[in-house]
């Protein structure tokens, strides 16, 4: 299962994500030997050049939850931000969430893994806030399908 969001000013990208990360949990034949990664193509100027996210969760191994969170980086955000996708993080029977400031042109964004998803929302709001900047702090959230578990996590 994956879910992703790219490029701030493509909101559109941001709902085919979401609708990546659906399709691909229902495609998931099993859960028992879980597998996760969170792949990220993230600039040095996000707030221009936006970023390219994908978690792959419920893969049968390491490997393949690599690759098809590589691959569902480079699906989204802007060709900046998807051609430094790679692999940040793997993790299993964890969940991982991402959060980011809507409005266009902004800095804030930020992702974790913990081992609740209510824990993985609340670091990544806080992560996003690190890099929102004064202004914008308040504005970060976590969208509706911004977030995902692996395994049995909850």
């Amino acid at each position: 299962m994956g879910w992703t969001f790219g490029h701030r000013p493509a909101r559109a990208a941001r709902s085919v994500a979401a609708l990546l990360l659906s399709g691909a949990l229902l495609a998931l034949p099993s859960v028992a030997h879980a597998a996760g990664a969170v792949a990220i193509g993230l600039p040095s100027d996000v707030a221009t050049q936006g970023i390219s996210m994908f978690i792959y969760v419920n893969a049968p191994t390491s490997g393949e939850a690599k690759s098809r969170a590589v691959a569902g980086c480079k699906t989204v955000g802007s060709d900046a931000s998807k051609a430094l996708c790679r692999v940040l993080a793997t993790f299993a029977n964890q969940c991982a969430a991402e959060a980011f400031d809507p409005k266009d042109g902004t800095p804030g964004f930020g992702w974790a893994i913990a081992k609740t998803v209510e824990e993985a929302k609340r670091q990544a709001i806080a992560n996003c806030r690190d890099t929102a900047g004064p202004d914008r702090q308040d504005a970060c959230i976590v969208p509706d399908k911004g977030f995902a578990c692996d395994g049995g996590a909850r």
